[in-house]
Formats: structure tokens, sequence, C-alpha cells
């Protein structure tokens, strides 16, 4: 079927196409989810192992060594990394992307079981596949109360019925935690004085207590036409149960009861968490996402749920009558970022399209023209809408930015097709045969270059690493929507040029004047031809014309590729972004108690106060004014020009840390208060830590630029004062303040009081080590006893001391404790006679990396220092801290995270070179760039059935690389924080399937005229020698040239000159590409040309198509204007609507007006 004519002949049905298009657009666009970045999944899988009481050294060498020995060899695993921690054991399983995660969780199951035997009390290990996009809080929430004595961690189990559960309910939201409450619990308090008195063990108490405790069952007895089934009715649903629980019978008989000898008393649980938001103590509730869910969507339906519970009427104000003045507020959400980045590449799209039309215009000279070009960029844009959605992607800025990149570039077809329309009738053809044999014509041409840029990407497709993720979708947006303008192109413009184009007429006066843009037209049509004419006289095949063009080739080439490695920076991995989330973690010795990091906590926002008082930047400028306060970058020690106001602070104080997190006042100027972070810590004396502004791809983490250094060795005590050493010249060389060590602390050791156990004294006695262990829980910090139900949910039994017993480690030893001796007798004796006190340091945590003991250091450095940059620096010093003797022998490191994910994609686009062996040459060859270059020639070998002339083609891409290199370093004149990363990179990726379609047009146009085609195949002339001809195709292929290059520059404009939320993403890609684009069109024109004459030189020319005019021997697919044949009817007036005028030769509307 010849849809072309098709297209023509039918145009109500082209309206229909197009209003589908619209119509499943929009659906699509309702549909699909839309985030901040696409979801970039790395399967991961968690084993978590309890025992309770142990130390990490006992962890690693009971359970960690035996489930690593088991899971090392599982199929697909890419890492391996294990903690030990008191009575816990951890493991994190990293597989390679791409591994059938259900497969891999049962490979994990399966492994785990093969583990013979388990110490004793160790509880089964919890197996969890961990969801990468969940791995972050979207939003964060405060639980706060206006009555400042109110202690709102006293309300968790409100918190936890009543405003849990209705995020959870909302569609896309995985987890919902919450932090900074205390729990319920019932705490059986007892003297053990008095429980000594008695003659009653802690053991014994806890016994009876568990022994009542219970729920059993009876059985079931028939009972006529029904079952009864009993049960024995025993667990504890209030306090008077508890009091009368009978322990033991004295040696009178008489029952000893709970009440005798302890109280029981509702409590809340030991604090281990606080928090405190902006002076008020309160409870965090963060949400988490699942993967592929709508952010917008979640973030709308939260805001909903927690207006609803602040209104009158609602869930908080019904709490105690609203006596505490109860408010949940929003402090941070994703959503925010989200639309200002979105609506940013939006408004860079619709002035990139708009730009790009205005250059149509000056062009094209009519509207007509340029509203039917015009037409391709919505149609494409929106139609890619539909593929994006249907591939299962989400809208993310990614793909908004490749749409963005690619609005210059879907006009190119339909610019190609209304040229060789214009053409046509031009040459006096009915309107309707001139639609259908424009296209007819190029149609080839077309697919040829469409194909050539879509093969271009189809490698990136392939790539699986974690940026191969971000690229995906980048791409996906691309080849759909430049495939989409193919499909317009071939169908959509000539049905709209049958129906609305019209033959240019002449003008005179002004308006010739005008139309001619007051002269330009002329002038550049006259440069045209005097280029072409020196293109002409440089490709005379004199000795010394060969020499001048052997020496422009080569010199231009050479020095674009030395100019190219002279420019090239250091690389990055991924754009840290701009986003206004900044995160500080301060870490306090081991031995602080939850009290003293609360006073640390609070002189920190004592220090943090004025910054949120402040309302706006101008505001905190005068403060810091007036106090002669000026603030210096941290890192840099530049000072501050403009310092914002703080619009959201809090701090969560957990595991000896305190974690800071806070939101600027001033969305495009967020970096400062990292400084403010770090100032507010350096008042606390022997605290480390960080501070940095979150990356986009990840909140908490290193940022996509922090360099991760892993030091290996077996020994302890050799690893640990090396990686202090490393630390410490890393503190130095970046700030205190950017450098972190897994596990904290791992120079200082907490203080461990280890009780030796008498064993001959404990069996004369009868005490095993359970029961010792449960005294001395009991003694200290409380023993399990079990579940209590209070108010319908199970809350922890425990039995206590009394506080009002006083404790301290000098007093343990003389607790009394009931016993049986060796007579039988009952005696009563201090539990030091038993267990022995040592005072040791303690490992606070024991980390391992592959089956090695390891301390990881991760390095921030300044945002305008390259990761590669940074790297090299922290090698020296650590090869230096080897050398002075610093880094002891058997200890090693390598770098991971960041650096080692952005050398697997360097490899997977550049590959790797090291050297001239097997290995490299495979590595280049599989290279995606190498692939994409393949690809290209190879198209272009069938496209001119040459395997040399592509070749000449391939010239324009060194071409391109240097004016990429050029573009990224005037943008980081401008913007000092851009870098080389690898989203950069792929601009040159991109730039390959751009620049060489204007080396195809001046290849392909010469080759036709030598063979004797004149615009096209269908157009016959006599063959031109070749310095005519390819002087001719110069001349003739500047405009479109220029035209196709303006707008793709001017589409892309908008996204290099954006400076709003979003647009760090993709500005250094565009910078790349529009340098790139704009060099090789320049020199394409002059390379080019002269290298294709040199081939002509030395290979010949093509031999020309030899026509019998008269007879037609090589005849068109269509028949002659003479002949009907009617299965193959030539468009006729009565199929196709003409124009009513006659047709006489007309001038070009893309020629100068005369």
């Amino acid at each position: 079927m010849d849809f072309i004519r098709f297209s023509i002949q039918n145009p109500v049905k082209i309206a229909v196409f197009i209003i589908m298009i619209l119509i499943f657009g929009v659906i699509a666009l309702e549909q699909i989810p839309i985030q901040l970045t696409p979801d970039v999944d790395r399967p991961t899988i968690t084993v978590s192992t309890s025992w309770t009481g142990r130390s990490p050294e006992e962890v690693e060498e009971s359970i960690i060594l035996e489930q690593e020995e088991k899971l090392k060899s599982i199929q697909g695993l890419w890492k391996m990394t294990s903690t030990a921690r008191l009575g816990r054991g951890f493991i994190k399983l990293e597989f390679n992307v791409g591994t059938d995660k259900p497969r891999a969780l049962q490979e994990v199951a399966n492994s785990l079981d093969e583990v013979k035997e388990y110490p004793e009390n160790v509880d089964r290990p919890v197996i969890r596949m961990q969801d990468s996009a969940s791995d972050d809080a979207v939003i964060y929430m405060m639980l706060t109360a206006e009555d400042t004595s109110f202690e709102v961690a006293e309300i968790y189990d409100f918190a936890d019925r009543y405003i849990k559960p209705p995020f959870e309910r909302i569609l896309g939201v995985a987890e919902v935690e919450i932090r900074g409450g205390r729990e319920h619990e019932l705490h059986v308090r007892f003297d053990p004085y008095k429980l000594a008195q008695h003659e009653i063990s802690p053991v014994e108490l806890v016994n009876a207590l568990r022994s009542d405790n219970v729920n059993e069952s009876a059985g079931d007895m028939p009972g006529g036409r029904l079952d009864y089934r009993y049960r024995i009715l025993g667990q504890y649903r209030s306090l008077e149960p508890i009091l009368k629980t009978v322990i033991k019978r004295d040696v009178n008989g008489v029952p000893i009861l709970i009440e005798d000898v302890a109280i029981p008393e509702l409590v809340l649980e030991k604090s281990v968490h606080f928090n405190q938001s902006k002076g008020q103590t309160s409870m965090s509730v963060f949400i988490k996402r699942e993967t592929g869910s709508n952010v917008l969507d979640i973030v709308e339906q939260v805001k909903k749920r927690v207006s609803e519970m602040n209104a009158p009427g609602g869930t908080l104000k019904r709490f105690h009558h609203d006596r505490y003045g109860l408010k949940l507020h929003i402090t941070y959400e994703d959503g925010n970022y989200i639309n200002l980045a979105i609506a940013n590449v939006l408004n860079s799209l619709y002035s990139g399209g708009f730009l790009a039309v205005l250059c149509l215009l000056i062009f094209l000279r009519s509207f007509r023209p340029t509203l039917i070009i015009a037409v391709a960029i919505p149609l494409s844009v929106i139609g890619t809408f539909v593929i994006l959605w249907a591939a299962g992607r989400n809208l993310n800025v990614i793909s908004l930015a490749g749409l963005s990149f690619a609005t210059g570039m879907v006009v190119d077809n339909a610019i190609v097709v209304l040229e060789n329309t214009d053409r046509h009738l031009s040459n006096g053809e009915p309107l309707g045969k001139a639609c259908y044999l424009a296209v007819k014509e190029v149609w080839g041409a077309l697919l040829s270059s469409t194909l050539t840029t879509i093969a271009v990407f189809a490698p990136i497709l392939t790539i699986q690493e974690e940026a191969g993720q971000l690229f995906y979708d980048l791409a996906l947006a691309i080849c759909s929507s430049v495939g989409l303008s193919l499909i317009v192109a071939v169908t959509i413009i000539p049905c709209a040029c049958s129906k609305f184009m019209k033959p240019p007429k002449e003008t005179h006066g002004f308006k010739k004047f005008a139309l001619n843009f007051f002269g330009i037209v002329p002038f550049f049509g006259k440069l045209s031809d005097k280029y072409a004419d020196f293109i002409f006289m440089l490709t005379a095949k004199n000795l010394s014309g060969v020499w001048c063009r052997v020496v422009l080739v080569t010199s231009i080439t050479v020095a674009s590729v030395a100019l190219s490695i002279l420019l090239m920076p250091p690389a990055s991995y991924l754009p840290n972004g701009n986003k206004n989330f900044t995160f500080a973690r301060l870490i306090v010795p081991p031995s602080y108690s939850l009290m003293q990091n609360y006073t640390v906590g609070m002189r920190i926002e004592d220090y943090i106060r004025p910054f949120w008082e402040a309302k706006n930047t101008e505001e905190m400028m005068e403060y810091l004014k007036k106090n002669n306060i000026q603030l210096r970058d941290h890192q840099t020690g530049k000072p501050i020009d403009r310092v914002p106001n703080l619009r959201d602070f809090f701090f969560v104080i957990a595991n000896n840390s305190v974690f800071m997190i806070g939101m600027s006042g001033d969305n495009q100027n967020v970096a400062p208060i990292a400084t403010i972070f770090s100032n507010a810590m350096k008042e606390i004396p022997g605290a480390t830590g960080m501070t940095r502004q979150a990356s986009i791809f990840g909140k908490t983490g290193g940022g996509s630029n922090a360099v991760t250094i892993e030091m290996f060795g077996d020994d302890l005590e050799k690893l640990r004062p090396s990686a202090t050493a490393v630390q410490a010249r890393m503190q130095k060389l970046f700030s205190k303040f950017s450098v972190t060590a897994t596990p904290q602390n791992f120079d200082e050791a907490g203080p461990e009081i280890h009780l030796n156990v008498n064993q001959v004294r404990a069996k004369d006695l009868g005490l095993s080590i359970n029961d010792l262990a449960v005294a001395s829980r009991a003694f200290i910090d409380g023993a399990f006893v079990g579940d209590f139900n209070y108010e319908g949910i199970n809350i922890d039994l425990i039995l206590i001391r009394d506080p009002r017993v006083h404790l301290d480690p000098s007093k343990f030893r003389d607790l009394p404790l009931s016993v049986v001796d060796e007579n039988g007798k009952r005696a009563i004796i201090p539990i030091g006679q038993i267990l022995e006190e040592e005072l040791h340091d303690s490992t606070q945590q024991i980390q391992r990396i592959e089956q090695q003991r390891s301390i990881t250091l991760t390095v921030t450095p300044p945002p305008t220092m390259a990761l590669e940059e940074a790297e090299q620096i922290i090698t020296e010093q650590i090869e230096e801290a080897r050398r002075a003797g610093e880094v002891l022998p058997g200890i090693f490191y390598r770098y991971s995270g960041s650096s080692d994910r952005l050398t697997q994609v360097r490899t997977a686009l550049m590959g790797k070179w090291t050297g001239m062996n097997l290995e490299s040459i495979k590595s280049v060859f599989l290279s995606r760039f190498f692939i994409a270059l393949l690809l290209t020639y190879l198209l272009m070998a069938a496209l001119f059935e040459n395997f040399i002339y592509p070749l000449v083609i391939l010239f324009s891409v060194p071409l391109a690389a240097v004016g990429g290199f050029i573009g990224l370093y005037w943008l980081k004149q401008v913007d000092p924080m851009q870098t080389l990363d690898v989203l950069t990179m792929l601009g040159f990726v991109i730039l390959i399937g751009i620049v060489v379609n204007n080396a195809i047009l001046l290849v392909c146009q010469a080759l036709n005229y030598m063979r004797g085609f004149g615009e096209s195949e269908e157009d016959r002339i006599q063959p031109m020698e070749p310095r005519e001809a390819i002087r001719e195709s110069v001349r003739t292929r500047m405009r479109p040239i220029f035209m196709t290059t303006g707008t793709s520059i001017f589409g892309m404009l908008p996204l290099v000159l954006g400076s709003d939320s979003g647009s760090e993403l993709y500005r250094g890609l565009g910078s790349v590409v529009l340098g790139g684009l704009s060099f090789a069109t320049i020199f394409t024109l002059l390379v080019v040309p002269l290298l294709f004459s040199l081939v002509i030189d030395v290979f010949g020319a093509p031999p020309p198509m030899v026509f019998d005019f008269e007879e037609g021997e090589k005849k068109s697919e269509e028949p002659s204007e003479t002949e009907s044949d009617p299965k193959s009817e030539a468009v006729s007036e009565e199929k196709i609507q003409e124009n009513p005028e006659d047709n006489p030769p007309n001038e070009s509307i893309l020629s100068p007006v005369v």
C-alpha cells in the first residue's frame, strides 16, 4: 500500500489519526507515574540475625563467618558486606543489575538453610528484599504540640494506631516510619533487698510471671448438636491478676504474692531516640514510596490527610479534646522540587519549540510552511508520552530533558519534505503531485538518517549499570520522538501541504525587501555561492591543490583531536543537583549517654536558632552584619555572599549520633546551609561528622561524587591506626566535616564490663548461665518476661529493679541473690561471689567486605572538584602515608561507591584501555561508543552502496568532539560546579547521530550529481564532473544544513541557559551537544568536501547512471504522466485537491525573493 498517496487522498483519516494521538497522549499523561528521576534498581537482599547480649566479636565468629561461607558462591552476587554489632549480625548482598530477584531470594534462603547449627538463643535469620525506591523518604513530617510542657514522645501508641494507618493506605506508599516516640511497657519493679529477704531469686519471679501469663487450649467436647471448645485463660489483661500471682509459699505454707515483693506499673520505654523540631520536642513521621509509584499523587494525598487530621474535629484535635494543641506539619516533600524541575524542563521545551519555529520562519519567510513544519513538534512529543507509558516508564526530569533535546531534531525530516515540496512547486508541478513526489523522492534518505540517529542510541539502551538505567529514559525519549517525526513527515506533512500550502507569488517593493529580511537572505545566497566557489578552487587536481587539501584536512582533524584531549576535564559520576535538603551527622564519643547527647543537640540548636528565626534572606544578612559574622564555605574557605534563612530544621538523636536536617528559605540558594551546620558542629569538642547538601539520587548518602575508600586487613590492631591516619589526612585536606567512617568511632572503644562466671561456685549453687543472665538483666536493665495486652495491643512485660534503689557499677557486685547452697538450704549471697567484673574497651561494630575486615572512609570533595580529581589527590595522600609508615604493612585499599560506578559506566560507554593487549582491544570494540560508530558506518555503507564514503562522513565526529569540549569549557567558566559527569558524556554519543546527518547531505548530494541525478533519483540531469558536483552540493545543501542546525541549536538553547531546579542535570549534556553541533556544522562544510574530493581522486568517481530518455530504460516506480494504469494511477485532480490557480514556474520560497 502506498501510504504517501493514502495520506494525501484521505485528509479526514489523517485528521482522525492526529486526534487519536492527542487523546492517547492526554490519557498517557494522566496515567504515567511522575518522579524526579528514573527508578535505579540494583537487586539487594539483606540478612539480619539477632543474638541478644553478644559482643560484635562473638556475633562475627559464630554467625557472620558461617553465613558468609554459604552465601559467597550465589550466582550473580556482586558484593557482600557484613556488619557485626552488639547482639546483631547484618549481611547486605548486592546483585548484578538484571538478576532475577525471586530466584536470588530463594537461593539466599536455601544457602542459609545449609548453616549447620547456630548457638543457643540465636533468632532465626530474617531475609528481606530491599526496595531501592524506598531507601529514602519522599516526605518528612513532624508531630509537635503547642503546649511546650507536653512530651510528644509519650503518645507513640496513639500515633501508631491513629496517625500511621491513614498514610499506609495511600496508593504507592511502601512504608510509614515513626521515630522519636516511646512505646508503653509494663514494668514489674522489685527491690533486690526485699526480694532476697523473702528468699526469692529474680529467676523465680520471672518463671512465676511467665507460667501464669499464658492462654492454653483444653480441647474440644461434643455436646449434642454443638461441639464446645475449652480454653484456659491466664494471660494478664489488667494489673490485678499480676498482683495476685503466687510466686511460691514460705516455710509456713503462706503464699508469697507479687504484690508482696514488687509493684507493676505502666511506663514508657527507655528513650533511645530523641527528636526536636525548631525548639519543640517532636516525633518524626517518614513516608517511603514503592518503586514505580507516582510521587506527586502520594504528596497530594498526604497533604490532604494532614489537613484532615489538623482540622477541627480531626484526629489530632480529638486527642484529649485538643488539650495539648497537637499539630502535624510537613517539613520536606519531594513534590516541590519535582514540580519546580518539571516546570523548568517544560518551559525549556516550550521556549525551545518557539525558538525552533522562529528559526524556521526566518528561513521560510512564510507562516503557512512554518506552521506546517511546527506541527511535527507537538505530535512527536505527545506521541512519545504514549510510548513511555506503554513501555512502563515514568515521567521524570531525565525523560523530559530527552524530549527537550529532541525538540530541534524532530523538525529535520519535516524540513526536508517541505523543501522538496517547494522545489517541485517551483518547477510548475501541480500541488497534489508535488506533495506526493516530494515525499516519494526523499523517503529513503529520511529513513536512513532517522535510523542513523536511532542506531546511535540503541547500544545505550543495553547499558545495565546504574547510570545506564538513567540513560534509558533519555535515549528512549529521543528515539521515540525522532521515530515519530519520521511518521509525521511522510504522512501528516504531505497531507497538510496538499491542503494549506500555496506556491510563492512574486512580490515587489518594501514587502519584497522585508521578506528578504532586509537583504540578509540575498546576502546569504551570495555567500553560499562564494563559499561553493572557494571549495571548487581548493579541490583543484594539480599538485598544490592536493597538498593544500591534505594539509587542511589533516591539520583540522589533528588539531580537533589534540584540542579535545587538552580540554577534556576530569570525570565525575552524576550531578548532585540543587535539592533543598541538607543533611548533617555529628558523631559523639561512644561513651556518651543519651542525656549527654541531648545536651550536645541543644548546643547545636542554640547556634542555629537565629537562622530559622529570620524570615527571609534579607533579614538573615542583616543579623549577620549586625553581629559582625562572616560565614566562609566549610570546604573552600571562600566568603559566602548571601546566606539564606532556614525554612525548617530538626534534629534526631540516635546511636551516639546527632542527625540534623534543614531546608533553606531560598530554593535556589541551598549550599550555605551545609556551612551553617558545619560551624554549629565545630562548637562540640571531640566530635566528628559530616555535612552535605543532598543529592537528587539519594538524600542521606555520600552524594553522587563522594569518594568511598575501603581499607582492608585481617588484623584490627593494624587496620584501625592505618584508617585513623588516612582519616586525619583527609580531614586536613577537605575539612573535618567532609569525612565520615564506617564503623563510626572505629578508633574509639566504649567501656564494657565483662562478668566472668565462677563456674565451680555456680555449679555448687545450681545456677546456670541463663539464670545468672536473667538475674543480671533484671538488676541492670530489665529482663523480658512476655507480652501484656494493653488496650488491644501487646506491649512488653519487663521485670526490673525499682529505680528508687540506686545502682552504679561500683555497687553491682554487692546486690543480694537468694540461692540454694550445696547443703540444700536457702542462703543470701552477694552476686559478686559468682560474677567477677572486669573492665574492657568494647568494639562497637565490626565491618567485613567480601569476607575481609574493613573500615570505610567516605570523603565528600568540594562541589567544584571532579570525582577523578579528588580520587587522584586522595591516592597521592594514601601512598604518601604508606611511605611514611602511617599505613601499616598488610593493609590494602580500593575505591568503591561512585568511583566504582563511574569506572563501570565509562567502561561500558568508552571501553577501558590498559595497553596494547587483547583485553583492551576487546573492551574498546564492545564499548557503546564504538558500537554506535560501527552501526552508523554500516547504515551509511548500505545507503551509499560503498564502504569508503562513510569513512569521509565519520571525519565530522572529531570535529563535533572538540566543539563539545569547548561548550563544556565555556559552561565551566559560567558555572564552576559543572563537571564531565556520565550524563554529560552521553552528549558525545548523541553528537554522533546528529552531526553525521549534515555530512550525509553533502556526500549524498554530490554522488547524485556525479551519477546523473538532480535533487533525487526522480530528477534526471547530465552527470557532473566530481569537482563541479561537490561545489554544487555545497551550494545547494548549505541552506537546509543551516536550517536543521539552527532549529536544533535554538531548540536546545533554553536547556543550556536555564538555571532553575533540575537544570543542573542536563545543562552539561546540552552544552556538549550545542557546542559540538555548532563547531561541527561550520567545519563539516570545509573538511568533508575536501576529504571527499581526495577520496574521489584516489578511488575514482562513481560511474554515472545511463538513461535512455526516449525509451525510459530506467523508470520511476510511478508511471509517467502520459501513462494510465488503473492499478497504479498517478495522483490526479479528482483524488487530490489541487490549487485552482495555474502553476507556472515560480521561485522557491527558500530562495531570495526577486
